[in-house]
């Protein structure tokens, strides 16, 4: 197979998007046609698919480690990177090829076009797939995702479980690596950047994720004091964790420690843009925000840090000012409202047991 287009076409289907010219445009950006046709032969080591293509072996390991660079390509063994696979997954390859933090591959002018490129398909095909991807799990009762609450908003809570604790999940890692937020760097890139945080290195990547991060050159091995210090700011920033939904602190394999917003979250905002409701989405945490409106001043400080639309100022009676609101259907408990809150007066409260997490 040597058509280039056909070749495109092909990798394009590995990741369910041969139908999609935005995502065939990604590709074609990404991927040069040598390099389609040797990402096209994977897997396998230089030599193997150099046999497959009929390519010098020297211009295929050198376009391997481009590729690898580029994060179209993945070491089977990230301690001896000679074996590669193509990129499983269409929501990897924009997620890695995003995260440039280190790395000298493309002018700003390349930058602006990828991610673009990105944007389009992020907006049209990406949408679509994922809509029916929440609707099918919705139906299943699955959610893979689930909020974890602020640690500052929950700490002093009696019965606080490790898997729900962003200072325990960080501890528990043997390997953390903090890389540059693809969803927030891909908002700035396009000329809307993120409304809540403008720190730009603040994903934790832990197990396998990490251990890519280092291999490809994108992310910095990080203590876990300083893992904690960005948790602790990307709280104070407003911006809401995610965590596997599941009763465990150990990392998937990938898995990060995601603390993103509601305008720049590729997830998040894809289902946004498809209408997809937020327990579709994600799972919420135990915990629920409650107003004491007698120590509410009515700053409205908490409407701008809910991200969930949960917060409205209301009519109290006796009281001339309004005062915060919380509609509980709506908080999903991550807690930001909490800890910006000036007199105290919104505060966590544990609504749902420990069984409310699957096992």
């Amino acid at each position: 197979m040597n058509d280039p287009e056909e070749i495109y076409r092909l990798l394009a289907q590995k990741h369910g998007f041969e139908s999609s010219q935005t995502y065939l445009r990604v590709l074609r950006f990404l991927i040069t046609p040598v390099q389609a046709r040797i990402a096209a032969g994977l897997p396998g080591d230089a030599g193997e698919i150099a046999a497959r293509t009929n390519l010098d072996l020297s211009l295929v390991r050198t376009n391997l480690e481009e590729l690898l660079r580029k994060g179209v390509v993945v070491p089977r063994d990230y301690s001896n990177p000679d074996y590669f696979i193509f990129c499983k997954y269409a929501e990897r390859l924009w997620e890695v090829s995003e995260s440039l933090e280190g790395l000298d591959i493309y002018t700003e002018d390349e930058k602006r076009q990828l991610f673009f490129l990105w944007e389009d398909w992020k907006k049209t095909d990406y949408a679509d797939m994922t809509a029916r991807r929440w609707h099918d799990l919705k139906r299943m009762g699955i959610n893979g995702l689930r909020i974890v609450p602020a640690c500052k908003a929950v700490k002093d809570l009696p019965g606080l479980l490790p898997y729900e604790d962003p200072r325990e999940i960080i501890k528990a890692q043997p390997l953390i690596t903090v890389v540059s937020c693809s969803c927030r760097k891909h908002k700035k890139m396009i000329g809307d950047p993120c409304k809540k945080s403008d720190s730009d290195a603040n994903c934790l990547q832990f197990a396998r994720s990490a251990e890519y991060s280092l291999i490809r050159g994108h992310g910095r091995r990080i203590s876990v004091d300083e893992a904690l210090h960005i948790a602790d700011r990307n709280e104070d920033e407003g911006l809401v964790h995610q965590w596997m939904n599941t009763a465990r602190v150990e990392a998937a394999q990938p898995y990060a420690l995601c603390s993103c917003c509601r305008c720049c979250c590729t997830v998040w905002h894809a289902a946004d843009i498809r209408d997809v409701p937020n327990d579709e989405v994600f799972a919420k945490s135990r915990f629920e925000a409650r107003v004491d409106t007698s120590l509410c001043n009515g700053c409205q400080d908490c409407i701008d840090r809910c991200q969930f639309d949960a917060i409205d100022m209301v009519k109290v009676e006796g009281e001339r000012k309004l005062k915060a609101g919380v509609d509980p259907e709506k908080c999903w408990g991550c807690g930001v409202c909490t800890i910006a809150c000036p007199t105290g007066a919104l505060t966590m409260h544990t609504v749902r047991p420990p069984e409310h997490i699957p096992a």
